[in-house]
């Protein structure tokens, strides 16, 4: 599916939620089931202004369950539809992001950081986990209703936590057998090291597209053990500034290229490995100082991090993780590296502190010398970083909705 058709189809489906709301509210007495009719209508007035881009006569809105532990909303979270021309024996399966209007729930969800078994047995993002069990049987059912021929293939996609949720679609209706496609936007990671291994291992290659922009800081969470699948050339990069920010997040400001686009060879590559770097130490001193919230210097972190964890021997985290989210792997990892490295030889203990002090350079504070670094000193900055990073793409999340 071309990428203008799935960054609107990614864009539409934020207005499940508020179809979905303002028909709840009209209609106070009409059950769920006739809410989402009612406000799957609206959905297919809005995929009208696209053509080609999903059959109109046949959407299906869903609705889930989004909240911390026991405080839960109900509203909108997406479309089923079929495909048009040569996709009609296809289905598009949509699912939004974070609805700012009703961000307390969504980001209850999105803090959710706790671990539960998902599709085929792996651990997975609690949060994220719950709201698609709340709408899981309903996509079971309109799958297995869609008509008396299989789906060939379900396009599954989605924007920031919609495309968390369409990673776990993705995973649960290729375990039933389907042909299927992902595509996420901005997405953050979704499950552990064995979920990343096990969804690029069951989707053939071609067949996932993750789109991810180096200055959004919401692939970058959840923090390690929870990790991306990596499928090399099917990752995607988009280049929106030098700061990592919230506007770098939404789909009409860090996105805006792909609703023009109808190839995705109009984008580049996610780096991996240290083939664009032949001297990082030169790279460093070309930023100098300055370097708050400079999506360059998080990427040399990360670089400088994939040559201390294969000199340590975690050679296969950075082959599981691929390049974009090394910087955050280092804030998982660097306190046994640190010791390690300590120990290891002068060299890679000088790396070490070149990765803390960036860290701190990208906060916006003072370096620190050798002798200042204890474990505790450690702790505290790998804190600061995680917690900075952490709040960045949960506003990120919150202000899709307006994007």
């Amino acid at each position: 599916m071309e990428p203008k058709h799935v960054h609107f189809l990614s864009d539409v489906a934020y207005a499940t939620d508020v179809a979905f709301r303002g028909h709840k509210t009209a209609n106070p007495k009409q059950s769920v089931a006739e809410v989402a009719v009612a406000a799957a209508d609206d959905i297919a007035k809005r995929l009208r202004l696209r053509k080609g881009s999903a059959d109109t006569s046949t959407v299906t809105l869903f609705h889930a369950k989004s909240g911390l532990f026991n405080i839960d909303l109900l509203s909108g979270f997406g479309f089923v539809a079929h495909g048009t021309g040569s996709r009609a024996n296809e289905l598009v399966l949509v699912t939004r992001g974070t609805n700012f209007q009703h961000n307390k729930f969504d980001l209850a969800t999105n803090a959710n950081i706790g671990y539960g078994i998902g599709p085929r047995g792996n651990v997975v993002h609690r949060g994220f986990l719950k709201t698609f069990k709340s709408y899981q049987s309903q996509l079971v059912n309109f799958v297995s209703q869609s008509g008396a021929k299989r789906p060939s293939t379900i396009h599954c996609m989605g924007h920031s936590l919609g495309g968390a949720l369409a990673n776990l679609n993705a995973c649960m209706l290729r375990d039933a057998g389907f042909n299927v496609c992902l595509y996420t936007i901005g997405a953050p990671r979704v499950g552990i090291v064995s979920y990343a291994q096990d969804i690029t291992k069951q989707i053939a290659p071609g067949q996932i597209r993750r789109i991810a922009n180096p200055c959004d800081p919401v692939p970058m969470v959840p923090l390690f053990p929870y990790m991306h699948a990596s499928r090399g050339s099917s990752e995607l990069l988009i280049r929106h500034g030098e700061k990592v920010g919230i506007d770098a997040h939404l789909l009409h400001s860090g996105y805006s290229k792909m609703a023009y686009s109808s190839s995705w060879s109009d984008f580049s590559p996610m780096p991996h490995g240290l083939s664009q770097y032949t001297d990082l130490s030169r790279e460093f001193a070309k930023l100098g100082g300055g370097g708050m919230f400079n999506a360059k210097l998080l990427d040399l972190v990360g670089k400088l991090t994939e040559q201390v964890l294969r000199s340590m021997g975690y050679a296969y985290l950075v082959t599981v993780q691929g390049g974009l989210s090394l910087a955050v792997t280092a804030a998982d990892l660097l306190s046994e590296v640190r010791v390690k490295a300590a120990n290891a030889s002068k060299l890679l203990a000088e790396d070490v502190f070149t990765i803390v002090n960036s860290m701190l350079d990208f906060l916006g504070r003072a370096p620190i010398s050798g002798t200042a670094l204890t474990i505790q000193t450690l702790h505290w900055i790998l804190d600061q970083f995680s917690t900075e990073m952490a709040g960045r793409a949960q506003q990120a999340m919150l202000k899709a909705q307006r994007g």
